[in-house]
């Protein structure tokens, strides 16, 4: 939601007026602090709303993934909750799972701003309806396993009603991570081959073509009838004898070559040769272009993975801008571009849109908080500078005196006598002989101190001329 307004950014106005939704949400943090998993998890919510009832086994229970760091881990159950927007009303939907079944869901909606009922499904597997619930609910119910949402057997018996949130999830919820990529890359294609006039296409080629990648085409054909068949018996031999339960990552259906023009001619190379930043572009542009199209919502996972910043700051402009995004689309990504929370972009972050990952260093379990919990001001704070300088939290504890003894440790004694070094702590403990030492082979950090360790700063350590080093800016 947006703390304050911004006449320069596309907002959205919740139906009764009270509240004003972002256009943009970033989400910082450490490696290996959660990041990913607020992405993922948003992403499972989608696959089980749209794959329980059809896909799931009947008998195989809920292939989630639990918090696994505590003990009992299968006993704590996993709760997924969201608020969304559906035909100019509040809606909201949840539910949890256990590793048998769904032990809880419900979904409310706000007309005039209060909340009705819908369904509520509780523990013992009993549903309950509101009066604004029609059509065959009881029979929907008799449907129910265990192990599928109520949600989805609704939407497979052509629930009127409650199709259209289905049909949220599937259309108005998109995914970009790297397990889904040939997914995008079909979607890409789609919009490459429509019909008629090609409007649809003309974006693609522009965008391609806008991010400076010497790309003037795409070449689309089908796959050879060998090549598929080859494909699918692989497949198949791997789920045989690896387990229902394991995703073999396929292919796009079609096979895409990227063409470069040259003063020889054009010259078309098969996607695999191309870069990794050259793919990332490719498979993000056609759910990018539908998503600020169509609206709705596009979550992903590290954007700035594999892109240059300029492409990142463009790519969150075109959803913050007034001018492109009319149709209320929505951004949310995790990301490490810290760029983007300064002034020397295009596009600048505001405090209400950004969030951060830590974990607790008790149980590991990850903490998502936003920067408004901060006493922050955008116009006068530099956002960039006080994150990197561990103002908000969610920036890595690098401990520099482990980093000075393994430097040490690899002068005098080897890789063997650097992995002691990390093992066992101070300096003096392995290389107690040695009284200096230079450190201009360690490059100073701007990171915070993990409690009862000592910082070295870059203005500590004397060079050989005896003169004290001047750190250098970030």
């Amino acid at each position: 939601m947006a703390a304050d307004h911004h006449a320069e950014r596309a907002e959205a106005e919740t139906p009764n007026g009270d509240f004003r939704a972002v256009s943009v949400c970033a989400v910082y943090g450490t490696n290996a602090s959660g990041k990913s998993n607020v992405i993922d998890a948003v992403g499972w919510m989608r696959r089980a709303v749209l794959s329980s009832f059809r896909h799931w086994d009947p008998s195989g229970g809920v292939p989630r993934r639990p918090f696994a760091l505590r003990d009992d881990a299968a006993a704590h159950p996993s709760s997924f909750a969201l608020d969304f927007i559906l035909g100019g009303v509040h809606h909201q939907f949840g539910f949890s799972v256990n590793d048998d079944r769904v032990t809880e869901e419900w979904l409310y909606y706000y007309p005039e701003g209060r909340q009705r009922r819908l369904y509520e499904r509780g523990a013992d597997g009993v549903v309950t309806f509101g009066r604004w619930l029609t059509g065959r609910r009881k029979l929907i119910a008799e449907l129910l396993r265990p192990n599928s949402l109520y949600l989805s057997v609704a939407a497979a018996q052509g629930h009127e009603q409650l199709g259209e949130v289905f049909r949220w999830f599937r259309s108005g919820l998109r995914l970009a991570t790297d397990q889904d990529f040939a997914q995008r890359l079909d979607h890409t294609i789609r919009l490459c081959q429509a019909d008629g006039d090609r409007q649809d296409s003309a974006p693609v080629m522009a965008m391609l073509r806008f991010a400076d990648l010497s790309v003037s085409g795409l070449d689309i054909k089908e796959w050879d009838e060998t090549v598929l068949k080859d494909h699918k018996r692989i497949t198949e031999a791997l789920r045989e004898a690896l387990g229902d339960k394991v995703r073999v990552q396929g292919d796009s259906k079609q096979r895409v070559r990227v063409e470069h023009r040259t003063d020889a001619g054009v010259f078309p190379l098969d996607l695999r040769d191309e870069s990794s930043g050259t793919r990332t572009w490719i498979g993000l542009v056609g759910p990018v272009i539908t998503t600020l199209a169509d609206g709705g919502v596009l979550c992903v996972d590290e954007l700035d993975a594999r892109l240059h910043p300029y492409l990142v700051d463009v790519l969150v402009g075109m959803f913050q801008s007034r001018d492109v995004n009319r149709a209320g689309a929505q951004l949310v990504f995790s990301t490490h571009e810290a760029a983007l929370l300064g002034r020397n972009v295009r596009t600048e972050l505001f405090r209400d849109q950004v969030w951060f990952t830590e974990k607790d260093p008790r149980t590991l379990a990850t903490r998502l908080f936003p920067m408004t919990e901060f006493s922050v001001r955008d116009s006068a704070d530099n956002l960039e500078k006080r994150y990197l300088g561990g103002r908000y939290g969610a920036v890595p504890y690098l401990d520099d005196e482990l980093l000075r003894d393994m430097v040490a440790a690899f002068r005098h004694g080897g890789v063997d006598e650097a992995g002691r070094a990390l093992s066992t702590g101070p300096l003096d403990r392995v290389v107690a002989r040695q009284s200096s030492w230079s450190a201009e082979s360690v490059p100073p950090h701007r990171s915070r101190t993990r409690p009862g360790r000592t910082r070295m700063s870059s203005c500590d350590p004397v060079s050989p001329t005896g003169r004290r080093r001047v750190p250098r800016r970030p």
